[in-house]
């Protein structure tokens, strides 16, 4: 169960009650018998939850911003020529990389050493790329 405090509005007399949740307090205080209420105190808050006032690191929000758009560009070009882009991110280092169609689809960009044979591999079994 809970344990809520509790404040005396007329003599300021403070005390803890243990509480289920759909309970109330409907007693008068014990000190001198006037009208009591739940005392919330003071309220703190992290600066997480208050961003503008915590360390933003706004240089890099705005290149985050900057190649979420790029991304989105790429990603809408590939789209619009049939290719299928596994993911937004990360579409406009994809479509400036990528040699192939596979390499589009997949995601994943071949290594130099033996790219021919890889990408020979790969029409074989996909088909032509």
């Amino acid at each position: 169960m809970p344990l809520y405090t509790f404040r005396c509005l007329d003599c300021l007399n403070m005390f803890d009650i243990r509480l289920k949740i759909d309970e109330t307090y409907g007693e008068a205080c014990k000190k001198c018998g006037g009208v009591v209420r739940k005392y919330y105190g003071n309220v703190r808050l992290a600066p997480s939850v208050m961003p503008t006032r915590s360390n933003v690191d706004f240089a890099a929000s705005k290149a985050n911003e900057a190649a979420k758009q790029r991304d989105m560009a790429a990603y809408k070009r590939l789209r619009g020529e049939g290719h299928q882009p596994p993911s937004i991110n990360g579409s406009a280092d994809l479509e400036r990389r990528a040699g192939t169609k596979h390499e589009i689809n997949s995601g994943v960009i071949l290594k130099e050493e033996g790219r021919k044979r890889k990408e020979n591999a790969l029409n074989e079994v996909l088909g032509s790329g």
